[in-house]
């Protein structure tokens, strides 16, 4: 009879840590979404796709991939704003990580051939919230795209 109390303790427990990490965003597994940075020709940059939908309260992971020969950006100040970024990493060349960036984002520079990937939850609403390559010359040859969060 002393174990039917530790039992009952052991079963509300496990049921309360499950219930726990279904609603935690650091165990979740991010929805991966690729975007592609790079150019037609010197006159023509793109981000493909060039808009994405996302959702408050949902984890997401920007695999931001740089398919040219010279260095992108992801910039938004506006989309930094409305987001919490769990993290980014940095890929080597074989797709391990070389470094992990914890803490506020303004852009992400992304060197020719490389990838990073931004861990992200969207924390506020917004509609074509604008982004852009913030190189010179960049944005005006067409990288820029924009994100709705919902």
């Amino acid at each position: 009879m002393r174990k039917l109390p530790f039992l009952l303790a052991t079963c509300a427990l496990a049921l309360a840590s499950a219930a726990y990490a279904a609603g935690d965003l650091s165990r979740a597994n991010p929805a991966e979404i690729v975007i592609e940075m790079g150019q037609v020709d010197a006159k023509h940059m793109y981000f493909k796709p060039s808009h994405i939908d996302l959702e408050t309260g949902k984890a997401y992971k920007l695999v931001l991939k740089n398919t040219d020969k010279v260095k992108h950006e992801f910039a938004g100040p506006e989309l930094m704003a409305r987001v919490f970024t769990r993290k980014v990493e940095v890929l080597g060349a074989d797709g391990k990580m070389i470094a992990e960036i914890k803490g506020n984002v303004t852009e992400i520079e992304v060197a020719g051939g490389g990838v990073a990937e931004w861990f992200i939850v969207p924390v506020q609403t917004g509609k074509d919230i604008p982004i852009e390559c913030a190189i010179e010359g960049h944005k005006e040859a067409g990288m820029v795209g924009t994100v709705t969060i919902n």
